[in-house]
């Protein structure tokens, strides 16, 4: 091979290389930071979709840091119902997320006067709801008992979401909420399985 074959032949591997390269790059870009599609057609839609949802966001959440998924997608079936809700689908908010300020911004829940001081919160996307919940419960001083039970589960090795709902009771405007919460989560785990 004469020294300009070799030159042209270098030139032309160097970018086929880089042509693998940039579309390797691409594609992990792609994978870390689209979020996939939210289809909620069917129940079970519902559910595959939500986790999809939150396998794409634990991509960036410490493993101690992640919510149960049991536990988001149950209580993102109840909030939701299945995504059917006025709030899922007008304001992708899975999981009855209010907001104290902006008001103009958020939804004004049938039955609730104008001069209320909150909203039902709108998000960007429904997987975006997901992750301002995941933030929500770790960060937020009204969680730490919720925090305290993950820590526990995590260090003595158990996986028992159950064992959340009870913790996110005084948040909820219904006092049945657990026991809401349990039976939306037999439906999904219990019966179908």
């Amino acid at each position: 091979m004469d020294e300009k074959t070799k030159k042209e032949f270098t030139q032309a591997l160097l970018i086929f290389i880089g042509t693998i390269i940039f579309f390797v790059l691409l594609s992990l870009w792609s994978y870390y930071r689209v979020e996939p599609a939210f289809k909620a057609t069917t129940e079970k839609e519902f559910i595959d979709s939500v986790n999809k949802c939150v396998d794409h966001l634990e991509r960036n959440i410490p493993y101690d840091q992640r919510i149960n998924r049991k536990l988001i997608v149950t209580k993102a079936a109840l909030e939701s119902n299945y995504g059917r809700s006025r709030f899922a689908i007008e304001g992708n908010n899975l999981l009855g997320i209010r907001q104290f300020y902006n008001l103009e911004a958020g939804m004004l829940p049938n039955g609730v006067k104008v001069t209320a001081n909150w909203r039902v919160a709108r998000f960007d996307s429904k997987c975006d709801s997901i992750k301002y919940y995941i933030n929500l419960l770790n960060t937020n001083h009204h969680y730490e008992e919720f925090r305290k039970e993950r820590t526990f589960q995590l260090s003595n090795n158990l996986n028992i979401p159950t064992r959340y709902f009870i913790r996110l009771e005084k948040y909820a405007t219904n006092p049945l909420y657990s026991e809401l919460l349990m039976k939306t989560y037999n439906n999904i785990y219990v019966i179908k399985s």
